[in-house]
């Protein structure tokens, strides 16, 4: 039976013949680890594990082509250094190895380049002279430098088409410099490259016609796009339609995207989080298909096969991409064309794997990819060094089938290891039952799905309704036991925090208990913003009370932006800088910095002031493991309490290490 026919169904691009419909999105880890910007083995491993998964076509994120003028990473990787040729032929040699094309993003920043990271004699040209966010000035361009520059992607396209590499992606959106030529936002101009869309579509027509020239016409050419910048005044739809259809026999295929960095407010659609649904950006490019007879790449989002069948079907996209997604689960293709897309991993949109690199948004670059739900991402050198030796069996025992014990029991089974979980409830990661009762925790709901089906459909020996004691470690006679019991809510010393009206946070979903329509929220983590947004968005009256001048704080730069958005567009009142003094039948006195204090009237109060370990429970485990002579591993929120990357790592390598 051929799953996912649309799907997987060759495609041509120019002269290559793509095996299916699915690619890996431009994903910016280029040069991390190396000082001069080369790719690291690390970048290496990375790409070709993401080609073992089985996609069509690869592209290699943000690389420059004149590192003279244009820099906005610290260790950005640049074509006009020919140093560059041999990792890059390493990459593009191992992606090859899966039957994967490689294509590679080529970028210019223009008014967006960050002088920090410009040689001493580097300067910052845009299409229009203004001061950019770096507080650099930026120089007019010349017809001259615009040569330049143009013979600069001409000769990076050709520098990249000599390691090997297959096609090209010429970046023409997000705000970088052939976006500026092309926006009224950006592009002031009163010459020939100003005023109208033909004027200025000039020059990044001019870039294009370089690059054919140099490279010839069997060299494919893609081109990116904002299907909108989602501005206002910025470039919009229509006039985008009407772009494409423009350069349209100059390339060979169009990537979809919307947004500009220069409004860091349209980076929730860039990267669309858990509040948009999955392909949410698709409609932008199902315009331009409409325009254009070349095929037609969509992104936004995407992480369901079954939804990506139905986009292919409906021919509103020719071909689909993910990044993020792919980071989370690679194998996503092969696992959807062998009929197990129940095992897919799906990514969570916790914005975890790109929050630390968006200069300047976040304070440092952290030069390191990792995710919240698929553990071996930043460490793929030393499993795969590890994976060379062969363990000796062993038996383990894990307390608790949430993410934490289900990664331990996978990581486990890895090195060859006899597995049995317990779980004390009825089923399978009962701490994630709360994206059951919110909508936009569609993913964790996938997410955890996926990993219940991959222990059903694995040898793991899975007990319910079993809760591990002294004396079934006795009678199992493990070599390791793994604490994954998780933790529980946090009682603050609230005056009246026994009353009927309170409810927790982290425990509500799982008794089935529901806030009233007035309902006041004592801690406003990531925790009690997610849950206001989720009352808001059910009609209720919310308020919340944090203790910090600000909330979500330990969410990553992406997610808190958009937090901040949604606390904003439901209007939820926010009182930073308060403490709960005592809870009564009306609702909650709080007090603020100054020592005022008030009633917020309420028919709920719900404390969402996070959870803590069950000590006396691991401590328990861990007592009688030390008396038998026997290993004890605590993961999760059972040893420190965090997020979900915390308990799907802790676990995962629990288990591998063992």
């Amino acid at each position: 039976m051929k799953h996912y026919p649309h799907l997987f169904s060759p495609i041509k691009i120019g002269r290559l013949t793509l095996k299916n419909r699915i690619c890996v999105s431009p994903m910016t880890i280029t040069g991390r680890g190396e000082e001069k910007g080369y790719f690291a083995q690390d970048n290496i491993d990375f790409y070709t594990t993401l080609a073992r998964g089985g996609a069509a076509l690869l592209t290699i994120g943000e690389t420059g082509i004149h590192s003279r003028t244009d820099a906005c990473h610290p260790r950005m990787a640049h074509l006009d250094d020919p140093g560059l040729l041999p990792s890059l032929t390493r990459l593009v040699d191992g992606v090859h190895q899966y039957d994967t094309f490689v294509s590679i993003e080529l970028v210019h920043s223009g008014r967006r380049a960050h002088p920090a990271y410009l040689p001493d004699n580097g300067e910052v040209w845009g299409p229009s002279p203004s001061v950019n966010h770096y507080g650099a000035k930026v120089k007019e361009m010349t017809e001259e430098m615009m040569n330049e520059i143009a013979d600069a992607y001409a000769e990076a396209a050709f520098m990249a088409k000599f390691a090997g590499v297959d096609m090209v992606m010429i970046h023409g959106g997000h705000g970088w410099l052939l976006d500026q030529f092309l926006s009224p936002l950006n592009n002031k101009r009163t010459d020939e490259y100003g005023g109208s869309l033909e004027n200025r579509a000039r020059f990044p027509i001019m870039v294009l016609d370089r690059v054919r020239e140099r490279c010839g016409r069997d060299f494919p050419i893609e081109y990116r796009i904002s299907g909108s910048e989602l501005i206002e005044g910025g470039l919009e739809e229509e006039e985008m339609a009407v772009f494409a259809h423009m350069i349209e026999s100059r390339v060979d295929s169009f990537h979809v995207s919307v947004g500009s960095f220069h409004d860091p407010a349209t980076m929730v659609r860039m990267f669309p989080g858990p509040f948009f649904p999955n392909g949410v950006n698709i409609p932008y490019a199902a315009a331009i298909k409409k325009a254009v007879s070349v095929p037609v790449t969509g992104i936004g989002g995407l992480s369901d096969p079954d939804e990506m069948e139905k986009l292919l079907e409906e021919e509103q996209v020719d071909m689909v991409a993910m990044g993020r997604q792919m980071i989370a689960d690679p194998f996503l293709p092969k696992k959807a064309l062998k009929g197990k897309s129940n095992e897919i991993a799906h990514c969570i949109r916790c914005m975890r794997c790109n929050s630390g690199a968006l200069i300047p948004y976040v304070p440092y670059p952290n030069g390191v990819v990792y995710c919240s739900v698929n553990p071996v991402m930043g460490r793929l050198r030393e499993i795969a060094r590890e994976n060379s030796f062969k363990t000796a069996e062993k038996k383990i025992l894990i307390a608790g089938g949430g993410p934490a014990g289900m990664q331990a029991a996978l990581g486990a089974l890895e090195r060859g290891h006899k597995v049995i979980l317990c779980e004390a409830s009825d089923s399978l990661g009962k701490t994630l039952s709360y994206s059951d009762h919110i909508e936009f925790k569609q993913d964790i709901r996938k997410f955890r799905d996926s990993l219940i089906s991959r222990i059903e459909n694995s040898q793991v020996e899975v007990r319910m309704n079993t809760a591990v004691t002294p004396e079934l470690i006795r009678n199992a006679e493990p070599d390791l036991v793994i604490g994954a019991i998780g933790g529980e809510p946090f009682i603050p010393p609230i005056e009246g925090i026994a009353d009927n009206n309170v409810l927790y946070a982290a425990s509500m979903h799982q008794s089935g208990a529901v806030p009233g329509n007035k309902t006041v929220i004592i801690g406003g983590g990531l925790m009690g913003c997610e849950e206001a947004i989720a009352l808001a968005q059910d009609g209720k009256n919310v308020t919340v009370v944090e203790m910090t001048d600000s909330i979500a704080g330990e969410a990553d730069s992406g997610l808190k932006q958009m937090i901040d958005e949604k606390i904003a567009y439901y209007n939820i009142p926010v009182l930073t800088g308060c403490s709960c003094m005592k809870i009564t039948e009306e609702g909650a006195i709080v007090k603020n910095k100054d020592g005022e204090e008030r009633m917020l009237a309420a028919d709920s109060v719900l404390i969402a002031a996070g959870v803590r370990p069950k000590d006396s429970e691991t401590n328990r485990l861990r007592d009688t493991c030390y008396d038998l002579g026997i290993d004890f591993i605590a993961v999760g929120d059972c040893k420190k309490t965090g997020r979900i990357r915390e308990a799907t790592t802790g676990g995962y390598f629990a288990g591998r290490n063992a």
